[in-house]
């Protein structure tokens, strides 16, 4: 256990570090102290934080560097976590709220919003249900021995596939048989309309089996939809300045390892996670700090909502983010399945900043 002073003399440290990317002197952290406090007390704190692993520093008079069990002690020591200003609340309201934006478009949009905030890379995963069901079937006349079929999930999520015509069919023809088959499989799931006896002609028996199968794949998993911003942000962190680390990033945005290591920290709750250096189970995030949130409706539709950075993050201003993002597109999942829902903070983030 810290006392006091040396925990006071840590958080400065940490502070400093944040901003600088460089190793912190003792010399810096008296004169930055709020109370007034010599050197020597410091070299003597700080003297007792490498002792304990709190911070490391390459020799005795170096200045000092947050290890990641300093960087844990330094969160857990915050007594509360302050929010995004209220005009930055406003501009994440405008930015999501609009009416033209849903499903894939909010986790887009999120995700630039958030590696804005951050200054560093942001995933965000598209909203999905564990059982999805049908909103809408769209056919889309191409030709007339080719269309395309649309299928709107409820949880805003589209699954497309081309529709060969062998016969040939005329557009009017195809707008006719959606609207039959939306009328008929509106709201079910797969092995719904599987299930179900209807009198459809070929066509709609066709679109029927191929929307049930679409639907079935789509509920079994497979590689989810994401939207990733900020790598150049990233990128240009003193941290990855040697070429070799950037292209080691790189590489593991491309290969989707980062993805596959966030998505298997994610926290089942809609509580903030966070995980610092060698605290990820995952070895290629085990230099990076991720903080992390499930959204949306539990055990119904949500998605994650993440921050990679270095574990040299501003990490009250990646939480304070993640956090109140969570909380808009869980609202908005809410509203798009027309059910009510309530933040943390015992309001509803999107309705606290319409217009009045």
């Amino acid at each position: 256990m810290l006392s006091q002073k040396t925990a006071s003399v840590l958080n400065i440290l940490i502070d400093q570090y944040v901003q600088t990317a460089s190793p912190v002197a003792s010399e810096d952290i008296a004169r930055l102290s709020a109370t007034k406090v010599s050197s020597s007390t410091v070299r003597n704190a700080m003297s007792q934080l490498t002792d304990e692993g709190y911070i490391s520093r390459p020799h005795v008079s170096a200045g000092g560097i947050p290890s990641d069990l300093g960087y844990r002690h330094y969160l857990e020591s915050m007594e509360e976590v302050p929010e995004l200003p209220a005009e930055e609340r406003r501009r994440i309201h405008y930015s999501l709220g609009r009416a033209d934006l849903y499903g894939d478009a909010w986790s887009r949009q999120c995700a630039t919003i958030l590696s804005g905030i951050t200054a560093n890379l942001s995933i965000v995963t598209v909203p999905r249900s564990s059982s999805p069901r049908v909103k809408q079937i769209q056919l889309v006349y191409l030709t007339e021995y080719l269309a395309l079929l649309i299928v709107v999930l409820q949880e805003a999520r589209l699954l497309r596939r081309l529709l060969p015509l062998a016969d040939g069919v005329a557009a009017k023809d195809l707008d006719r048989s959606a609207s039959r088959l939306n009328e008929y499989l509106g709201g079910l799931s797969h092995t719904e309309i599987a299930s179900n006896n209807l009198e459809l002609n070929s066509l709609e028996e066709r679109i029927r089996r191929d929307t049930s199968d679409m639907m079935r794949e789509a509920e079994s998993g497979g590689p989810l939809d994401h939207h990733m911003d900020g790598l150049r942000l990233l990128l240009n962190q003193p941290e990855f300045s040697q070429s070799d680390r950037a292209r080691e990033l790189v590489e593991m945005s491309e290969e989707r390892v980062l993805l596959e290591g966030v998505l298997s920290e994610t926290p089942d709750a809609e509580d903030v996670a966070i995980y610092i250096g060698g605290e990820n189970r995952h070895e290629a995030l085990r230099s990076f700090g991720v903080i992390l949130c499930r959204y949306g409706l539990p055990n119904h539709v949500g998605g994650t909502i993440c921050v990679v950075g270095p574990t040299r993050m501003d990490y009250a201003e990646a939480i304070s983010g993640v956090r109140y993002l969570s909380s808009v597109m869980s609202q908005l999942v809410a509203d798009m399945l027309g059910v009510s829902y309530t933040s943390q903070t015992g309001q509803s983030p999107i309705s606290s900043y319409g217009e009045n």
